[in-house]
């Protein structure tokens, strides 16, 4: 019997395709079994130890956490699935640490009535609507109103990162939902303002002055001007009050800045007030914080649960210009959909902030309890100090 034998070209052609279907078929098998991507959330995110929660925290510089996260987000820093933001400051130990700042028993309501401002500063928003339904032997009450027309507490659906102002590149806190989650017929409960609710806030505020230290020094300011108040501004207005800059505030603490917007406000005649908010252009501008990264910087490091203020963003505004870590963003960016951190806005500080001058102390207890709406944006906090 006579053998075949192979050419050796044929042989080596052989070869090299016998290799590269088993190179293939190998490559074929790793696309079959590979698994997703996992999102960065999952590899970057901090192990939070509730013995002590500040345990490898990270610092304003390490933000955030991975490249691909927005302006110094602090994703992943409550962990991935996180809900409540800068709410994780608030602790059972914070809340009774703050007991010892009720040493008078005197409450002081913090919330402007809800139709104030009157019309509301924002044209797209509509006005308060109070009516009286009576029916037999009682009567009720119906109340519409807007949660953001007067003293408001932001949630954590209302403010995303957006690079061009548009849904398409909005971004909320912790990557958790998108525009189109918000608006879904089905609805969705993610990072809602019921997580706030469920939560319940309480513990220590601190207030700062900055108008009352501005008119000590007979220093003259608009709020209806886009004056930037800085971080080393706000420094200046602790020491006046007798404070140490370096440890006035401690974590979990609510931030109050007291700007002097309602006393102007209400100094206006009703003319003028009507017309505040038809204000076009260069004149559409309200006094506020800084938004910089030295302000970032010196809240960060605080470790707030909340900010709030009486003007009507607690940022300076128009916030469009503002330049942080190279980007233009606003603080509200940052805050709400970056760091989770609410804000509260509209505050009525003025019989508070006269308290604390008479007792020449400056901190306080606090509560919010913010409406308990599923998948809600905003509410009226109802606030209350106790001295």
């Amino acid at each position: 019997m006579m053998s075949h034998r192979v050419p050796v070209g044929h042989r080596k052609v052989s070869n090299f395709v016998m290799k590269t279907l088993t190179a293939l078929a190998l490559v074929a098998t790793i696309l079959t079994d590979a698994k997703p991507v996992p999102h960065p959330l999952t590899l970057v995110s901090r192990a939070v130890n509730d013995s002590d929660i500040y345990a490898n925290w990270p610092t304003y510089d390490q933000l955030p956490l991975h490249p691909s996260f927005p302006t110094k987000a602090a994703w992943g820093v409550w962990g991935a699935s996180d809900e409540l933001g800068s709410l994780n400051h608030i602790r059972n130990v914070t809340i009774l640490a703050a007991k010892s700042d009720i040493q008078l028993g005197r409450t002081f309501n913090l919330n402007l009535e809800l139709s104030m401002p009157n019309p509301p500063l924002n044209t797209n928003r509509r006005p308060l609507i109070h009516a009286i339904q009576p029916l037999a032997g009682y009567q009720d009450d119906v109340i519409t109103l807007n949660t953001q027309i007067s003293t408001q507490f932001d949630g954590l659906r209302h403010f995303p990162y957006s690079t061009n102002a548009s849904q398409d590149t909005y971004q909320f806190y912790n990557d958790l939902i998108t525009f189109d989650d918000i608006m879904a017929p089905s609805g969705s409960s993610t990072l809602g303002i019921q997580n706030a609710a469920q939560k319940g806030i309480a513990g220590r505020g601190i207030l700062l002055d900055w108008a009352g230290w501005m008119e000590s020094k007979n220093a003259s300011f608009d709020v209806f001007n886009a004056t930037n108040i800085s971080a080393v501004e706000l420094d200046a207005v602790a020491t006046w009050q007798g404070l140490d800059p370096a440890t006035f505030s401690k974590p979990g603490d609510f931030l109050v800045v007291r700007t002097g917007f309602t006393k102007q406000y209400l100094a206006l005649s009703s003319h003028d007030q009507a017309i505040v908010p038809y204000r076009e252009g260069a004149d559409a501008q309200f006094l506020g914080m800084e938004a910089s990264d030295a302000m970032l910087r010196w809240l960060w490091d605080k470790k707030l649960s909340l900010v709030g203020s009486d003007n009507p963003a607690f940022e300076s505004l128009p916030s469009d210009a503002s330049i942080i870590d190279g980007v233009p963003r606003s603080l509200h960016q940052v805050f709400i959909g970056g760091w989770g951190l609410n804000i509260v806005e509209f505050l009525d500080l003025e019989k508070l902030t006269a308290a604390c001058h008479e007792l020449n102390r400056y901190s306080f207890f606090f509560t919010i309890q913010n409406l308990n709406v599923v998948g809600g944006i905003a509410s009226p906090p109802n606030a209350m100090a106790i001295l």
